[in-house]
């Protein structure tokens, strides 16, 4: 096995128990679409039954029927959110049996479609508060409503939004506009969803507005990025930092990606490295290849600009990212050798190289850094 990531049970925990004593009333939803942000679905999975079984986690949340079918295929039993677009069509691939996945719909035609496919899967109506994507909001609100009064025998039970900028600023006051708006939308709903069996599922919070509009923490929380251990960005730190103060929760990033070398190369002084030759050498130099490139998901942008860890100390990367690897300066790290072991994310000794520092070098967000890492390369669960 010559690269391979490696996912913390602990960190995850530790994420969990976070916003569990942070929102202690609210539900809390696992989020593990787009294979658990590049965790790893099943291994997420497997994680995050025992939480659920002692009643920690709520549900997890995923963005296709088709992640759906693979959470309970790995064994979880409980709740499933689908929270994508997902055609008619697709409801075939969903037993009879199954009653627990809860549809995410934005559109009578979504209800009308849901009824005349699978009628005894309770739904979710998605509110647009200003995100301009997947949701209902004005007069389309109305109509939706004035349908489910007209539908009482569906399995209506949830009502959600989704905030649009909550975690890259300081200053909340569009997210309080969206939450003001999903209040009358609630108002609403409430009042159409009195002829409908059991009580109305209402949530909008997801990582940031369930650390910093205390207001959003509903019936549930829906936790993607922050499940892993990774603040959703700089800014949503400094305003929990705020508003918190010395009660701000310790988060450690869950993701280790490890290569083991497997050349090493020794060349003289201005030799060039790599397609483009974008590097030249300016002294005898020891490179060492790891396989690792583009394809398992190490940003092209990286080249020339990033580092990894091999025996505690950083090697920086040398010429162009390849398609399935990379070169780094081993000179100054000595003894080092074919099938030492580098960390591309992670700590090695007192070093570390983080998700959020690649991210910043490649100019993404740590979302993008972690979930483009190669599906299939091998997820292992550490302590």
């Amino acid at each position: 096995m010559n690269t391979w990531v490696e996912i913390s049970r602990s960190a995850v925990e530790q994420s969990v128990q976070n916003y569990r004593s942070l929102a202690p009333e609210s539900g809390f939803m696992a989020v593990v679409k787009s294979n658990a942000y590049g965790h790893g679905l099943k291994e997420m999975t497997s994680i995050l039954i025992p939480l659920h079984e002692r009643g920690d986690v709520a549900g997890l949340a995923v963005n296709s029927i088709r992640e759906a079918l693979e959470v309970r295929s790995f064994g979880f039993k409980g709740t499933v959110l689908i929270m994508g677009r997902n055609d008619d069509s697709d409801y075939g691939q969903i037993p009879e049996s199954e009653t627990d996945f809860h549809i995410v719909l934005s559109t009578s035609d979504d209800i009308e479609g849901l009824q005349n496919n699978r009628p005894n899967l309770p739904f979710h109506l998605k509110v647009d508060t200003g995100m301009s994507r997947l949701g209902v909001h004005d007069d389309t609100l109305d109509s939706v409503l004035s349908y489910l009064k007209q539908n009482t025998a569906l399995r209506w039970r949830g009502l959600m939004t989704h905030f649009a900028n909550v975690e890259d600023v300081m200053d909340q006051g569009y997210g309080r506009l969206q939450l003001e708006r999903f209040q009358q939308a609630m108002e609403k709903a409430r009042t159409a969803h009195q002829e409908f069996a059991g009580e109305l599922i209402v949530h909008s919070a997801a990582s940031a507005p369930a650390l910093l509009l205390p207001e959003a923490r509903q019936d549930w929380i829906r936790v993607g990025i922050s499940l892993y251990g990774f603040w959703p960005s700089s800014s949503t730190r400094l305003s929990a930092r705020t508003l918190m103060g010395s009660e701000i929760p310790e988060f450690r990033p869950a993701l280790s990606w490890k290569a083991r070398i497997v050349h090493c190369n020794e060349v003289g002084q201005g030799v060039d490295v790599g397609y483009g030759c974008t590097y030249r050498t300016t002294a005898p130099t020891r490179i060492a290849v790891l396989p690792v490139g583009y394809y398992e998901g190490y940003d092209r942008s990286l080249s020339n600009r990033s580092h990894v860890l091999i025996r505690g100390r950083r090697a920086p990367l040398l010429g162009r990212v390849c398609m399935n690897m990379i070169m780094v300066d081993v000179t100054s790290i000595p003894g080092c050798s074919v099938g030492d072991v580098a960390t591309l994310i992670g700590t090695d000794g007192s070093e570390s190289v983080s998700a959020d520092e690649l991210a910043d070098l490649a100019g993404t967000i740590n979302y993008e850094t972690v979930t483009r890492i190669e599906p299939h390369l091998p997820r292992i669960i550490v302590d």
